[in-house]
């Protein structure tokens, strides 16, 4: 007895090392799953995922909680949050234990995020310094890529203001390094004949929009525009216009038709690449007013679905092609061997089968395709609006 219960002891302790250790890799599996999941979503939702996970996996010692802090830094660089962006990079570069070329790639990230001129967390001096090692980093790993990019920061952090400026080469110099407050603390310092110069009062104007100042924006366009129909002004109105209607669906009108001036103008101009970008901001803004590029969208993701079940589509198929031979094979006894015309109603029957065969085999339902066709519809009445519209902005600006 006591030698069985020996046996079973050591039995066990075979046993249970080869249980933890199995238990160990799946959880290693579920950390790996749970990341790739995570790391390949979108926009915020990647950025939530990616949060959840390191609540979920808090012990950074272990690489998956790692390369989700490293994933949520460039997620919120991406979508311009770069105060966070700054936060959850610097906490990531404190862990070490990089991949090859990860801590370069994180370090420009964060060096780029304090470069920003026109954000609180800009700081020159640190952004340097990250630049520089990021620099460093990368000669180590040979990534030319974040070499170059991080290069041609550094000369940007370090390149001297030229001593002498002009008016407009000062406000346009604060508007290209994104300093729109700048921009517009240094045009409302600034006396008349300054302030009556176009391409100052324009970019005055630009740095309003940038900024947000919405009306502010607008009201400075409206100005300009009494002064001097451009293109340009009637772009940027219309792209005012844009923004306001997304809070207010009566806008969209306002915003076509600036965008339609604004293509018109620049066929006047000579300017056909901003023409078009024009008019295709105007058609798509008349496809908004309608919930059209919404519709669409829904539609896709029902066809997707559709697709995936195709499969189940495949007893009604071969009905269908069994009903289909069987009219066929009486359009061919009964009519065509006669040298008799077929009666309509029965080509019709045959046309419509192989309609709905080819939707099935397709995987969309025969509800999508009418869909589909009822948007096609509503696209092309759509276009005609557009087009109606163009040739009455048309007659009014005399073009």
């Amino acid at each position: 007895m006591k030698k069985l219960i020996f046996v079973t002891l050591i039995t066990l302790l075979i046993v249970l090392p080869g249980f933890s250790q199995q238990s160990d890799a799946d959880r290693e599996v579920a950390r790996t799953q749970d990341y790739i999941a995570a790391a390949t979503k979108q926009g915020a939702a990647k950025i939530d995922a990616l949060k959840a996970y390191i609540k979920k996996f808090p012990d950074t010692k272990q690489r998956w909680t790692r390369m989700a802090y490293y994933s949520l830094a460039i997620a919120y660089f991406e979508i311009k949050n770069y105060a966070e962006a700054i936060k959850v990079g610097e906490q990531r570069l404190k862990m070490g234990e990089f991949g090859t070329g990860e801590e370069g790639r994180l370090t420009l990230v964060v060096a780029n995020s304090y470069g920003i001129k026109s954000e609180s967390v800009f700081n020159k001096d640190k952004a340097l310094r990250y630049t520089n090692k990021a620099i460093e980093l990368a000669k180590k790993s040979g990534d030319k890529d974040v070499l170059k990019t991080a290069q041609d920061l550094k000369k940007k952090f370090s390149a001297p203001a030229p001593p002498k400026m002009t008016p407009e080469q000062k406000i346009k110099r604060h508007y290209a390094d994104e300093e729109y407050s700048e921009a517009i603390s240094y045009y409302r310092s600034l006396g008349a004949a300054d302030k009556s110069n176009f391409e100052i009062h324009l970019t005055y104007a630009n740095a309003l929009f940038k900024a947000n100042n919405l009306d502010s924006a607008l009201k400075e366009y409206q100005t300009l525009y009494s002064k001097e129909k451009k293109g340009i002004i009637a772009l940027r109105m219309g792209d005012v216009y844009t923004q306001k209607a997304k809070r207010n669906k009566s806008l969209f009108d306002s915003a076509v038709n600036y965008y339609l001036e604004a293509g018109l103008l620049y066929n006047k101009e000579g300017n056909n690449s901003n023409m078009k970008i024009a008019f295709n901001k105007g058609q798509y803004q008349l496809f908004e007013k309608y919930d059209f590029n919404e519709k669409v969208k829904r539609l896709e993701s029902k066809q997707k679905q559709s697709r995936a079940s195709a499969q189940k589509n495949e007893d009604l198929i071969r009905k269908k092609k069994y009903e289909l031979r069987k009219i066929l094979r009486k359009i061919r006894n009964e009519y065509d061997s006669q040298n008799i015309e077929a009666p309509l109603y029965l080509r019709e029957q045959a046309e419509n089968l192989e309609k709905e065969i080819k939707t099935l085999e397709a995987g969309v339902s025969t509800e999508d395709v009418d869909e589909a066709a009822k948007l096609e519809d509503e696209k092309q009445r759509i276009q005609k609006e557009f087009e109606d519209l163009k040739a009455k902005v048309k007659k009014r600006l005399n073009l």
